[in-house]
């Protein structure tokens, strides 16, 4: 495993449900979302996981923020979802040496999708549009 690949991805995701949830709900959704991201990782190959992180920002300062770091230990979570919110806007990023880029990229959009739709929502993501070929980063060789 000494030559895997390292192609980190990040999204801007919506999640959009049909009612508004109380924030325990919202929580609860995240933190199944990355333990689903950390099961599809591991499960599609080779893969060391470095990071799994999503971050949502509400109005007032508040935030909730769930982390990952391997499929085998639940994923943490910081701050609090408010009550109430229909929508959810997330910052996605992937850090997973092994997986490329495409794979990344596919594994959030179906697994986003699929915990979504369970509770009858649905999930835009755009993915960040600033990736940097291997040895090719701005900052590489300071």
């Amino acid at each position: 495993m000494n030559d895997l690949v390292f192609e980190p991805y990040a999204a801007e995701q919506r999640w959009q449900m049909p009612a508004p949830l109380p924030g325990q709900a919202w929580q609860e959704l995240l933190a199944e979302y990355l333990a689903a991201l950390a099961r599809a990782c591991a499960g599609a190959g080779p893969c060391v996981i470095g990071h799994l992180k999503a971050l949502a920002l509400f109005p007032g300062g508040g935030y909730l923020r769930a982390s990952a770091v391997s499929a085998h230990h639940p994923p943490t979570l910081d701050g609090r979802a408010p009550d109430g919110l229909q929508a959810l806007d997330l910052t996605l990023n992937l850090l997973v040496y092994g997986l490329p880029h495409t794979a990344l990229e596919r594994i959030a959009t179906e697994e986003a999708a699929k915990l979504a739709a369970r509770r009858g929502g649905q999930v835009d993501t755009h993915t960040a549009a600033h990736h940097h070929p291997p040895g090719e980063h701005p900052h590489a060789g300071e």
